[in-house]
């Protein structure tokens, strides 16, 4: 199965998808989902559709 990414400007960008715990940005960055929120840092928060079009496109990461 092929991993799924989403563009600023694509469908998925305004709301996570359902499963979805983890990302890459597009300059190899990885994203983790809070609650409600993404951080790489695990202190600065954004939202998901803020993360996809400041940092995108982003690429769902899957673990093993």
């Amino acid at each position: 199965m092929t991993a799924r990414s989403w563009r600023p400007d694509g469908p998925g960008s305004f709301q996570a998808p359902a499963g979805v715990t983890a990302v890459r940005d597009s300059t190899g960055r990885r994203w983790t989902r809070g609650p409600t929120r993404w951080t790489s840092t695990g202190s600065h928060w954004i939202r998901w559709r803020v993360l996809v079009a400041e940092h995108g496109p982003v690429t769902e990461e899957r673990t093993p």
